[in-house]
């Protein structure tokens, strides 16, 4: 019965071993889904390497999407005060009198 004792290397994977097939597993799951969001922003597909780098890799790849522009977002309004955003209109309207 003694020899039949298997020690921690043989009886299945060690602690870093597991680590790296969890974070192989959820590198593969969030592949699609990353390319999805990167190629609607308007940002390099190839940022998605970042997410095979053990550690470091999901926080940097969440950096560079938080902190970097996105190009494709629409251009911001201009806010006007109501009586500028009237007297533009005003304007506009009179051009287009005097021009029609």
């Amino acid at each position: 019965m003694a020899d039949r004792v298997m020690d921690g290397a043989e009886a299945g994977m060690g602690g870093w071993q597991l680590a790296l097939v969890v974070h192989v597993v959820l590198t593969l799951a969030a592949l699609w889904p990353g390319r999805r969001l990167l190629h609607r922003a308007g940002l390099p597909v190839v940022w998605l390497v970042w997410l095979a780098l053990p550690l470091l890799g999901w926080a940097v790849f969440a950096s560079l999407l938080a902190f970097r522009p996105w190009p494709n977002l629409p251009p911001l309004p201009e806010k006007l005060h109501p009586r500028e955003r009237m007297k533009r209109q005003r304007a506009r309207e009179q051009a287009a009198k005097g021009e029609g």
